[in-house]
């Protein structure tokens, strides 16, 4: 059971367009649930457009935890280790290897890319080609994509976006302050700016 969400999804806002500012608060509102979860240790692993859906008053809500795991638990979810959306999967998860809160930032820096360009950065035809992209290719430019971008949010979406874990932000509250930083006017009394929660 849970709430009636009447504001539909992420998915669909996408589709018609977002603004900056429209754009940081739903970033502030999921960094913040993340590093929530992930103090609790719980990794979502299947964070989507379609996973984040709006209440009447546009606030977004992170849904469907339905395959998160429990970092400390003993036991394996899936023998296979891979389960996740591959469009949004991280590099770990495409691999197989353990993941941690840094699994789901990567995730929100693909769903980040494809509020700002309207795509996400890689194609594929077999969910196989999409998770294999993940694991071994970089992405394409967002400023190529959209050029009207200000150019500071390449190295932002680099860093979210990078193979290893240890080399992106360590949690989605220092990835909001970094996106900020890039676009300041996105920022308002609406939209405060995160702070990150103690390790």
């Amino acid at each position: 059971v849970m709430r009636y969400m009447a504001g539909g999804s992420l998915s669909e806002r996408i589709e018609k367009g977002l603004t900056p500012h429209e754009i940081a608060h739903i970033l502030i509102r999921m960094a913040a649930a993340l590093d929530y979860a992930h103090s609790k240790g719980v990794v979502h692993r299947d964070l989507k457009p379609g996973n984040i859906l709006f209440d009447e008053n546009n606030n977004p809500y992170i849904s469907d935890f339905g395959i998160a795991k429990f970092t400390q638990a003993s036991t394996r979810i899936t023998q296979s280790g891979i389960i996740g959306t591959p469009r949004y999967m991280s590099p770990e998860q495409a691999r197989g290897d353990d993941a941690d809160g840094r699994s789901d930032l990567y995730s929100l820096g693909i769903i980040l890319f494809e509020m700002l360009s309207g795509h996400t950065p890689f194609e594929a035809t077999t969910p196989l080609a999409m998770a294999f992209k993940h694991a071994v290719e970089e992405p394409p430019s967002i400023l190529k994509i959209n050029p009207n971008l200000p150019v500071g949010i390449e190295a932002v979406i680099s860093k979210a976006l990078a193979k290893q874990p240890d080399d992106r932000f360590s949690t989605c509250a220092e990835f909001t302050h970094a996106f900020l930083k890039v676009f300041p006017e996105a920022s308002s009394l609406e939209a405060d700016i995160v702070t990150p929660l103690p390790p």
